[in-house]
This record gives C-alpha cells, sequence and structure tokens, in this order.
C-alpha cells in the first residue's frame, strides 16, 4: 500500500531455460529470465476493467509469473470517472510510475497490459505522467491492449455501469443514468470549448490514437464484443500503423468482452508469449527502446 493507492505486486521465482521439459525450441524461448547472465526481470503493469477484482487480475498474473516476470495489478475505482477523472487518473498514474523507482524496478523492461477502456484510460494519464520533465525514465518495451480501445459512447459507457454496480436493480438503474447525465454534460462542455478555444478535444483512451511513443502493441480482441466494437479496434490498429508503431492483433469471431482468455485460454498466453518474446528479442529492443525513449523526450522537450 502507498497513501490510498491499492496495488498488487507480485515477484515470481524464476525458473532457469535447463529445468523446462525440452519439447520444442519455441518453449525455451519463452522463458524470458533465468538469471544466468544477470538479466532484468521483465515488468509488467495490469490495469483491470471496470469493476475487476484481484482475484480476476491475477489469473492473468499467473501468464506472466509462471514465465520469470514481476506483475503490478491495478485497477482504478469506479467513482473516479464522475468526479474530476484527469485530476485524479492523473495523480494514480504518478503514484504507479514511481513504484517502480522505488522497488529499483525503473531499470527493468516494462510492459502495460490494459484491459477494456477502463484499464486503457489510466494507461492514457500513465502516458502522460511518463511525458512530464521529473518523471522517472522508464524502459517501456510494449502495450497490449485487451478488450479496448474504442470512443467514448454514452450505451457503452451505460451498460457497463450497470453491469458493474452491486445491489438491487434500482441502484443499477440509477447509477446508469447518472454516467449517461455525466457524459451528457460533458459532451455539452466539450462543445463549448471547441467553440471558445477553435481546438477539438481530446478524450481518453481514444487519444491513445495519436500517443507520441513508438512501443510495439499486441490487441486481443473481437467481432463478439458488445461493448467494444472490433470495427473501432480495427480502425486504432490501422491508425498506428501509419504511424509505423509495430503492431500484432488477435481477433476472435465468439469471445465476449474481456472473456478471451477465458475462452481461449492458450490462443491468448501464445499470443502474449509471441508478443513478450517479439520485444523482448536483442534486435527489436535496441530499435524500440530508441524509438520509446526518443518519444519520451520529445514528450519532455514540449513540456518545456
Amino acid at each position: 500500500m502507498e497513501d490510498d493507492l491499492e496495488y498488487y505486486i507480485t515477484f515470481p521465482t524464476p525458473t532457469p531455460k535447463e529445468t523446462y521439459p525440452d519439447e520444442s525450441k519455441e518453449d525455451d524461448d519463452y522463458v524470458f529470465v533465468n538469471g544466468a547472465n544477470g538479466e532484468k526481470e521483465p515488468v509488467v503493469f495490469l490495469l483491470g476493467w471496470l469493476g475487476a477484482k484481484d482475484q480476476h487480475l491475477a489469473k492473468y498474473s499467473s501468464i506472466y509469473n509462471q514465465r520469470g516476470c514481476i506483475t503490478i495489478r491495478y485497477t482504478s475505482p469506479t467513482s473516479y470517472l464522475f468526479v474530476r477523472p484527469d485530476i485524479k487518473l492523473l495523480a494514480i498514474a504518478r503514484k504507479l510510475l514511481s513504484l517502480l523507482k522505488d522497488m529499483s524496478l525503473d531499470n527493468h523492461p516494462v510492459f502495460f497490459h490494459m484491459m477494456s477502456n477502463n484499464g486503457s484510460t489510466l494507461y492514457y494519464y500513465i502516458s502522460q505522467a511518463m511525458g512530464e520533465t521529473d518523471a522517472p525514465a522508464i524502459n517501456v518495451r510494449g502495450c497490449i491492449f485487451d478488450s479496448t480501445p474504442a470512443p467514448r459512447r454514452i450505451f457503452t459507457a451505460a451498460t457497463a455501469i450497470y453491469e458493474v454496480t452491486p445491489g438491487s436493480v434500482w441502484m443499477k438503474l440509477c447509477a446508469s443514468l447518472g454516467m449517461v447525465i455525466y457524459l451528457v454534460g460533458w459532451g455539452v462542455l466539450s462543445v463549448l470549448w471547441t467553440i471558445i478555444s477553435g481546438k477539438l478535444p481530446k478524450h481518453p483512451p481514444w487519444a491513445l490514437v495519436e500517443e507520441q511513443s513508438r512501443c510495439p502493441q499486441l490487441f486481443l480482441y473481437s467481432k463478439a464484443d458488445k461493448l467494444i466494437s472490433s470495427d473501432d479496434v480495427d480502425f486504432f490498429i490501422a491508425e498506428r500503423q501509419k504511424l509505423g508503431i509495430p503492431v500484432m492483433a488477435k481477433c476472435w469471431t465468439d469471445s465476449q468482452h474481456v472473456q478471451h482468455y477465458r475462452q481461449y485460454p492458450d490462443e491468448y498466453t501464445n499470443s502474449v508469449y509471441n508478443f513478450l518474446t517479439t520485444c523482448l528479442s536483442r534486435d527489436v529492443a535496441k530499435d524500440e527502446e530508441v524509438a520509446c525513449s526518443s518519444s519520451t523526450d520529445a514528450d519532455k522537450a514540449k513540456s518545456d
């Protein structure tokens, strides 16, 4: 715990490659750290979907832990969506980044794994925090988007709030109505801001389509997702590719929102391992490390 930041961190016991069954060369490659050469364990931030419990995120954590990665799990509170989310989530983002320095993990390769728009929204503010002048230098190697991102839509947001609100149907309906009123009000303010400033507002997480980072990205999504349209994800992927970002994607036909791992555990795990292996390979890592650090430096220069 740090102040009111309720996060969970897991340090695995890395298993030397020699102890793994020699079934295939690919399996050996999936062991990211064996400690023989003083390698630094990858650190993976797992950013949960709206209302996610740690017992749910822990299942995803095990994917990384069994291959020698350190995981930090965190889900932003639902209440933060209603009252000044920009201020509250930016403060949370700074605290999460400071964990790396506090635990002497800031020189480890770092990955971000975002679940749904809630996780991507928090990552948006983490991205903003990484561009600040006093931000710790972090070696970001890649980002994984699970069932995200998509633009803000009233129906989608109201449905998500309804599903995660505990209590009776009336409680759920009241919470959903509150979200509708909030989004409508925010939309009116956005229009006024556009008229006054002449600039289009950037709403997270969709604003990540213009993120300066050039680190590789993996997208895990489905055509059957009722909350996040696969068309939105496809568009986002295309826009990132136009900017020269290395992109990998896995799209299923029938898995539901943030249920891809539950329905297809082997395919999901292999997609994640392939992505991490690619990002951590020597040839790619050197190029991407330069690209990521250069984009961060550019962000800081803009802020100066």
